[in-house]
């Protein structure tokens, strides 16, 4: 996070299409308007982020990775990802870290929402 700058922390969860697109367009919206956002992706989110279902059409501006992939040229945006989801799941470590800036644990997860000015579940 950004010294000085507004931060939020996202805890993105779920993997449904529609609430990914809502996750990726508030961090977005939030990242145009100068907030620093730490994605945190756990469960079905990660699973989704890994197997790029991300990158379907779910909104009028395209895709979920689209929008996350225009938020992240701010530099602004920051993805983290669940250890503990990664291993869980089974979905590969190798698999994981390249769609990620950092795999954490909990801990790491919870200096960064109280270091955050807001924090969200969706």
């Amino acid at each position: 996070m950004t010294a000085g700058r507004e931060s939020w922390v996202v805890l993105l969860h779920r993997g449904e299409e529609d609430s990914l697109y809502e996750g990726a367009a508030m961090a977005a919206a939030a990242a145009s308007l100068g907030v620093s956002v730490t994605l945190v992706w756990f469960d079905a989110a990660l699973a989704a982020l890994v197997s790029d279902r991300l990158d379907e059409p779910d909104g009028p501006a395209g895709s979920a990775a689209a929008l996350l992939a225009a938020a992240r040229e701010t530099g602004l945006i920051r993805s983290l990802a669940c250890s503990a989801s990664a291993v869980n799941r089974k979905l590969g470590i190798e698999r994981v870290r390249e769609k990620v800036d950092e795999i954490v644990g909990w801990p790491t997860v919870v200096a960064q929402i109280r270091a955050a000015n807001k924090a969200f579940i969706w």
